[in-house]
């Protein structure tokens, strides 16, 4: 019911009022957030911290409102965590660094739009986590040939994609990648990145729109392309299509 989440201004109530609520409290983000570039914060709380913070007012009423709204339900699964209400009925959170990868996207787009993540923020069902990725994971992901796969084995919701961990990653065809390989790819990352920050005044939504993407950043992600096939092959590709068959041709050999 949104108990546990927090907007800029309720989090910085809470710490006005409750300064000791700091340590519940982390960065929340799903897929909206990170293509709209949306703040928003979450109520995070252990077995270990449980009784700090029922001792704060506001917690413990947003508490008694999630264990209410559990309860009410038809779901047995649901109700049972009327018990833990000051948790999340999820919780795959990993204390560490991630990747991000939106679950729902346009098939549109011509690279599926990414980001690094600090450890310490929660990602929402609405996005997929790497944790503990390597930086040249951010190359190979936002790569054209990666987006390819995307298109050709991802479900859909309407006409957006549906990037699933299962369908979409763990089937990707990824090359056997050299260190020299690596850190020529970790270049093109920092490229990448250093493009988008040149226009920091913008969205992800509204950098990675095909018709209206910034030419730096286009000429970043062309040579990241080139960096990334080369990884599969010496001779380039000459369209999609022949991206696409030469990915189903190792996956053939991978299964």
């Amino acid at each position: 019911g949104g108990n546990l989440l927090l907007n800029e201004d309720e989090k910085n109530s809470l710490l006005r009022d409750h300064p000791e609520s700091k340590i519940f409290i982390k960065d929340y983000i799903g897929a909206d957030d990170l293509m709209n570039g949306r703040k928003r914060y979450c109520i995070w709380v252990t077995e270990k911290n449980k009784d700090l913070s029922y001792s704060i007012p506001p917690l413990l009423k947003r508490f008694e409102k999630c264990k209410e709204l559990r309860i009410a339900s038809k779901k047995l699964a649901t109700r049972k965590k009327a018990e833990f209400p000051y948790q999340f009925d999820e919780t795959t959170f990993i204390e560490a660094d991630s990747i991000i990868i939106p679950q729902t996207g346009s098939e549109k787009r011509n690279y599926v739009p990414i980001g690094f993540l600090n450890s310490g923020t929660v990602i929402s069902n609405a996005a997929r986590a790497i944790y503990n990725a390597e930086s040249y994971l951010f190359s190979l992901i936002s790569s054209r040939i990666h987006i390819q796969w995307v298109r050709a084995v991802a479900g859909r919701l309407k006409t957006d994609m549906q990037y699933s961990n299962t369908l979409c990653y763990n089937t990707f065809p990824f090359p056997p990648i050299t260190d020299a390989q690596k850190e020529e790819l970790n270049q093109c990352v920092f490229r990448i990145l250093e493009e988008r920050e040149n226009h920091s005044e913008k969205t992800l939504a509204q950098l990675y729109d095909p018709d209206k993407m910034p030419e730096g950043l286009r000429e970043a992600h062309r040579l990241n392309d080139l960096a990334v096939e080369r990884c599969y092959r010496s001779k380039p590709f000459d369209n999609d299509e022949e991206r696409l068959e030469y990915l189903f041709m190792m996956y053939e050999k991978m299964i």
